[in-house]
């Protein structure tokens, strides 16, 4: 082989190596062997490090035939790949591939340039290096596709237009304030204070399902929604919001308790990463802990989490078979995990988290149309039985004082390794959401001011 080509041969078989052996190392595992994730993951990695460690031995033991074989088999895999990937992701490798062809034709100039002046490559090797190299790298584009949309809208009645865009009133009572323009309401239950903001949001997109990591910012951050429209109720405020979907917010305050109930009508299936059903800011506290309805006995104290790496998340999720169970990761957000608490939570059930601060109950957030709308099945970043939808709770800061977050997903891919995406089904989603103090908190009820 001339000594140019041997330089690039030598960098093309320990790039695909050192790219097989992170995939291996930093992909998910724990999936059944009918998933495609464990193919994709745990078996295609292992398999080009054996080709590329071959290729490197048939070279130097002057193996012709078989070196041959793994260098056409390369090229072949790139194309027939990027084939498959421009069918499953069609805008998202409109682009993509061209790079990915630049390479592949590189690489099949470079295998008969390899051998110029000599014999030449051994034509039955290239046939049945291409065909092996063919199949394989047209196969694995198709273990990444998501699983079809499996969340469950709520059939809730379609969302009806508020012309108006007045100035609403942000405060109801003495405890409670809105905030308009993000949709998000703060209750005051002593010593908390709790914010929470119920829309429907999706902050990192795919268009076609592809890993949100390759796909442009401009089509990754997608449209926020906005106010377009805000009209006063006896006990509270109506806003309408739109986005490319429209979506509405009731929050009233009756008799010592805050509801909030939020609509999103999604036109067609959306793909995300990164999303959010709910999402739940809780300070004020010195000792924070959960308390879940489907296991009561149970009390998860809320705890730092790092990311990527480092102290374990703790988080909730609702397995197919109707479990609800917290758990808590290995490291940073990866599994395998370890359960903490669980209990039976059938589908439409009403979810109940009590807030309690040094042991003491604070107030309960209930969340009537999580578990009916949820998706259940297993998560492709997670791995190990882990589905789609969670329920992720930590401290932001190191002290047990720091503020914490709980964030809601009905279908989202936070937890675990990579980039996946799943999608929300075209429908209705309802969110009606309660906050009820404690009457130790010794709140008084949010009477709206005129």
């Amino acid at each position: 082989m001339a000594a140019p080509w041997r330089v690039f041969w030598l960098f093309a078989l320990l790039a695909h190596a050192s790219a097989a052996a992170g995939w291996w190392w930093l992909s998910p595992g724990g999936f059944a062997v009918a998933s495609p994730r464990f193919w994709t993951n745990r078996v295609a990695p292992p398999l080009v490090l054996v080709a590329m460690a071959t290729a490197l031995w048939a070279a130097r033991a002057d193996r012709r035939s078989l070196f041959v074989a793994v260098l056409a088999g390369l090229p072949a895999a790139w194309i027939s790949g990027t084939a498959t990937a421009v069918l499953a992701f069609p805008v998202t490798f409109a682009r993509l591939s061209i790079v990915t062809l630049l390479g592949a034709s590189a690489m099949v100039a470079g295998v008969p340039a390899a051998f110029r002046g000599g014999a030449g490559p051994p034509r039955r090797s290239l046939a049945i290096g291409a065909l092996v190299g063919f199949l394989i790298g047209g196969a694995i584009p198709i273990g990444f596709r998501p699983p079809p949309a499996a969340t469950v809208p709520s059939g809730a009645v379609a969302i009806t237009a508020i012309d108006a865009l007045a100035e609403p009133p942000r405060v109801l009572g003495d405890r409670v304030f809105i905030s308009p323009g993000d949709g998000s309401t703060t209750i005051r239950a002593k010593p908390l204070r709790i914010t929470v903001q119920p829309l429907l949001r999706f902050l990192a997109r795919s268009p076609d399902g592809a890993p949100t990591v390759l796909v442009p910012a401009v089509l990754r951050e997608g449209p926020r929604p906005r106010l377009v429209g805000a009209a006063t109720i006896p006990d509270g405020l109506d806003l309408r919001y739109r986005a490319d979907y429209e979506a509405a917010l009731r929050v009233e305050g009756v008799d010592g308790e805050v509801s909030m109930e939020s609509r999103a009508d999604l036109p067609a299936t959306v793909w995300s990463h990164l999303n959010s059903f709910c999402d739940v800011d809780v300070s004020g506290h010195r000792r924070l802990a959960l308390g879940f309805s489907p296991c009561p006995d149970a009390r998860v104290e809320v705890v730092p989490a790092d990311y990527p790496v480092g102290r374990p998340l703790r988080f909730a999720f609702m397995d197919a078979s109707g479990r609800f169970r917290v758990v808590e990761a290995t490291d940073g957000e990866k599994g395998p995990f370890r359960e903490l608490a669980s209990g039976p939570l059938r589908r439409g059930d009403p979810l109940t988290i009590e807030l309690f601060d040094e042991d003491r109950a604070v107030a309960r957030i209930v969340l009537e149309d999580w578990s009916a709308q949820a998706d259940v099945q297993p998560s492709p970043t997670a791995g190990w039985g882990v589905p789609a939808n969670s329920i992720e709770f930590s401290l932001s800061g190191d002290r047990p004082s720091s503020a914490a977050f709980i964030y809601i997903s009905l279908a989202s891919t936070s937890v675990g390794r990579g980039w996946d995406c799943l999608g929300h089904r075209p429908g209705v989603y309802r969110n009606r959401v309660r906050v009820i103090p404690s009457r130790e908190s010794g709140e008084t009820s949010p009477t709206p001011k005129d």
